[in-house]
């Protein structure tokens, strides 16, 4: 392993978020590079420290509903370091431990404070969508769907699943997938492609409160689920619920088309 590889692995390993095989390898690499374990105890160091601040740090009430509504953590969550953790970790890549305390210390709340309400987490999706398709995102690549669907599972710690979409039949195959961060929930995504359109699968845990208020509403009274559908920027999409399970697929096929793919697979659960 070169020295740049292990260095874009290092947060990912001190996160406990590598496979078997790549956290063999960055362990065999920091044994014998002393710029990459510098590198790796720093970044321990940080996310020691951050804990801390975590630990001890309160805020106003106001401030907490604030972080609760825009980050998705619940109210006990937040009174834990934990729940302050995931807020306090969002901010890591602004920062190192010789200034990163005092400017963490001194600028958060204002940040809190000052942040604008953000969009729900399904208009969100369609602009990662967009930054798929124009190869501003990278994906992750595998030899099968099951083994994207592995890591992807594991990335989210077991909590919940990518929603299976097989569509062989229509010449359509999984080339990759993506673990998103949106607004502190973890989204899983796994795009399709076909000789001429491509579909992408977005898969989080939610309610259908997720659905952008303007979407339309089809309702599938024998089954009892609701499919949402809504458009932007030459994009469509198909928000339906399977228990606490919320999936989007996203396509530039039309909406008719998507609205059958999702009702063949709630019919499939």
């Amino acid at each position: 392993m070169k020295c740049e590889e292990a260095r874009e692995l290092i947060t990912a390993f001190v996160d406990e978020e590598l496979f078997h095989q790549e956290r063999t390898a960055i362990e065999a690499h920091l044994r014998d590079c002393p710029k990459c374990r510098w590198a790796y105890e720093q970044e321990l160091a940080l996310k020691r420290e951050i804990h801390k601040v975590g630990a001890r740090t309160s805020v106003p009430a106001d401030l907490k509903r604030k972080i609760i509504a825009g980050y998705g953590i619940s109210a006990t969550e937040l009174e834990s370091s934990e729940g302050w953790n995931k807020v306090v970790l969002s901010f890591r890549p602004l920062f190192r431990p010789a200034f990163g305390l005092a400017l963490l210390l001194i600028v958060l709340p204002l940040i809190y404070l000052m942040r604008p309400h953000s969009q729900p987490i399904s208009l969100m999706a369609l602009e990662i969508e967009e930054k798929i398709m124009a190869g501003e995102l990278s994906l992750r690549t595998a030899r099968n769907q099951i083994e994207l669907r592995d890591w992807q599972i594991r990335a989210v710690n077991g909590k919940f699943a990518p929603m299976g979409y097989y569509l062989s039949s229509m010449h359509f195959q999984p080339v990759g997938a993506l673990v998103q961060d949106i607004n502190g929930r973890k989204v899983l995504v796994t795009v399709f492609k076909g000789s001429s359109l491509s579909v992408t699968c977005f898969t989080f845990l939610g309610t259908e409160e997720d659905a952008p208020k303007d979407a339309s509403v089809i309702s599938d009274h024998g089954r009892n689920i609701n499919f949402y559908t809504f458009s932007r920027n030459g994009y469509n999409a198909v928000l339906h619920r399977i228990d606490n399970v919320i999936c989007i697929l996203v396509s530039k096929m039309p909406t008719e088309e998507l609205l059958d793919l999702a009702r063949v697979k709630a019919h499939q659960a």
